[in-house]
């Protein structure tokens, strides 16, 4: 005897196998959104703890920059200050050398021969007007000025014969080229010892 199974077995196991594979695909669904949403939680968690280190970074920022425009402020006041000093210790060692230049001149001119009418210092140039008795003392004049360590050249401007109370004379104008001193001889002849 033949025995004939009615049953649908082939189709039973056929939704058993179905409904197996939709149960493992929502399983693993689940599964799969449940991983995605703790990532997510986890990267809010990240955002949100860097953002309040932002905000902290931000914070400490704005104190730090209050200090670093106040350090700002007293660099320009030191540079400020040291501009200054610069230029008053130019203008000390300028009037040194113009007090040098003037105590050259007043040595090297001889009283009873060479009189100054006139001396005008601009930058390195000094312009001297006065009269001589005669050419001979006027160049030993310009021969001793160029000795001096303070003056380079001594030029001849103009020389022209006057008659001053009955006598003639020189009238001369000089015009001095003055050279850099050396610090050492300016302190020397100031008594200066370092």
């Amino acid at each position: 005897m033949i025995r004939i199974n009615l049953l649908p077995i082939r189709q039973m196991k056929k939704r058993l196998r179905t409904r197996k594979e939709v149960f493992l695909l929502i399983t693993s669904l689940v599964v799969v959104l449940t991983l995605l949403g703790m990532a997510a939680l986890s990267m809010n968690q990240k955002v949100a703890s860097l953002q309040t280190d932002i905000k902290n970074l931000n914070d400490k920022k704005a104190k730090y920059n209050a200090i670093l425009a106040q350090m700002k402020k007293l660099e320009n006041k030191r540079k400020k200050l040291a501009a200054k000093i610069d230029v008053i210790k130019q203008l000390k060692s300028k009037s040194q050398v113009t007090v040098r230049l003037l105590d050259e001149i007043a040595n090297s001119t001889p009283g009873d021969s060479i009189w100054l009418q006139s001396l005008k210092q601009s930058g390195k140039n000094v312009s001297l007007t006065g009269i001589a008795l005669d050419n001979t003392r006027l160049a030993n004049y310009m021969n001793t000025l160029t000795a001096s360590p303070y003056f380079s050249t001594a030029k001849l401007g103009k020389s022209a014969m006057v008659d001053i109370s009955g006598q003639k004379l020189k009238s001369f104008s000089l015009n001095l080229s003055v050279q850099e001193v050396k610090r050492e001889l300016l302190d020397s002849k100031q008594g200066i010892k370092k």
